[in-house]
């Protein structure tokens, strides 16, 4: 229904609550991933697990800018040389 609406789903996890500037500003930019005519909804997640950055699902497309994930990487990388 929310497609019908011109609704995009978006979930936003963080590794800490987003402030109001904050979130405005990440509104913002997503904004610039929707079609003319559609709005976005923001979901936030808080899991402090992902250390820092966030993790961005907007409709079928999914961003991950965590520091967990770029610590992963980054030690199988050096794992790897050795």
């Amino acid at each position: 229904m929310a497609a019908v609406r011109g609704e995009v789903i978006c979930e936003v996890t963080t590794a800490k609550p987003l402030d109001a500037p904050a979130m405005k500003e990440l509104e913002a930019t997503l904004k610039a991933f929707t079609k003319s005519g559609e709005t976005i909804k923001v979901t936030t997640k808080v899991d402090p697990s992902i250390i820092g950055g966030m993790l961005v699902s907007i409709g079928d497309k999914y961003i991950d800018m965590s520091m967990a994930s770029k610590i992963n990487r980054y030690t199988a990388l050096l794992q790897e040389a050795v």
